[in-house]
């Protein structure tokens, strides 16, 4: 009778602690983003490297990309700060105060980000679509256009960036 409260016990305590996670601390790796779309006219991205996600010890996010500009690797590293809500982030920076919101799929290992920033008095919307490989996904595609519908962006201004290896900046 003991080992099988203490089975009952146990079995409701992993419960409870799997429950406790947040989706997003499964956040994590290198992902490619499959498509975006923004609020605003902006030029189309001609590519776009893999983004690389750590979670940090104390719940944020560290966000990492680079990109060739005229011909020389940048690369892009941001700290996501949680907030009470789970899924939303916060990202102060020269720019501003941007909120990013982490929106699972129903499909593994795939992601929707939505970055929101005000910008020189204008809010602008930015949804990412990302996964693990190029493959396509045509459920997470469907997650995603369901979602920026609902957030009120125009589906036709879905782009699919192609995917580009990430380079190494140059140490200075």
């Amino acid at each position: 009778m003991k080992i099988l409260f203490l089975t009952i016990v146990l079995s409701l305590f992993s419960i409870l602690q799997a429950q406790e996670t947040s989706p997003t601390e499964r956040f994590g790796g290198t992902y490619v983003v499959k498509a975006i779309v923004a609020d605003i006219a902006r030029e189309k991205p001609k590519d776009m490297s893999p983004l690389t996600i750590t979670n940090l010890d104390n719940g944020n996010l560290e966000v990492k990309f680079t990109f060739n500009e005229h011909g020389k690797c940048k690369e892009i590293k941001k700290t996501l700060e949680k907030t009470n809500n789970p899924k939303l982030f916060s990202v102060v920076s020269s720019e501003g105060k941007h909120q990013v919101l982490i929106e699972e799929t129903s499909v593994r290992d795939h992601w929707i980000i939505l970055c929101e920033v005000e910008l020189h008095g204008k809010h602008i919307k930015v949804a990412k679509l990302v996964g693990p490989s190029t493959e396509e996904n045509p459920q997470a595609f469907a997650d995603y256009k369901k979602f920026v519908n609902i957030k009120g962006f125009n589906e036709e201004k879905i782009n699919f960036p192609i995917q580009a290896e990430a380079c190494t900046p140059e140490q200075a």
